[in-house]
């Protein structure tokens, strides 16, 4: 049955450029969330990187154009706000242990956080439906804005929203 949802979500990749991050007018409280990594270790990511302001969680496929070309630029976010911001990549490849290794060589990237939701149970739980689509999680754990389709995460106006919420 994962196979099907998987193919559900291939057509649902965006890519305008009239994508925004939104703020919640209301923040919506979402429960701890515990990932696999590559390796089989569950991580709750929250209470791993509990020292950051804001979480963004980047739920992508190595089949979405739009999502690999966000990852570069959310990379370099994470770099820029070291501090204060953690970026996870949450993967809903449908095998990631095959897929990721070969997508990172080819894509050269390293240096970043890639968890699995390879069953979509967390996709489902956060009701995200498109790829890429990233939530916007302050520590409290409210998520308080989703980006659903590919932006620029350096253009200055989503900097400029982001240091705003620091």
């Amino acid at each position: 049955m994962g196979n099907l949802d998987l193919i559900s979500f291939s057509n649902l990749s965006y890519s305008y450029e009239n994508n925004q991050l939104l703020l919640h007018n209301t923040p919506k409280k979402i429960d701890i969330i515990k990932l696999d990594t590559l390796n089989e270790k569950q991580i709750n990511i929250f209470k791993k990187f509990k020292d950051k302001k804001i979480f963004l969680l980047n739920f992508w496929a190595t089949w979405c154009t739009p999502c690999i070309k966000e990852i570069p630029e959310l990379i370099k976010l994470r770099k820029k706000y070291i501090n204060s911001i953690e970026v996870f990549f949450i993967s809903v490849d449908s095998n990631p242990k095959k897929m990721i290794p070969k997508f990172l060589k080819k894509n050269k990237f390293e240096d970043f956080l890639i968890f699995i939701d390879n069953e979509l149970k967390i996709t489902k739980k956060l009701g995200v439906k498109i790829m890429p689509t990233t939530l916007i999680v302050d520590k409290d754990l409210n998520e308080i804005a989703r980006v659903k389709g590919y932006i620029d995460w350096l253009d200055e106006r989503v900097i400029n929203e982001l240091n705003s919420l620091l």
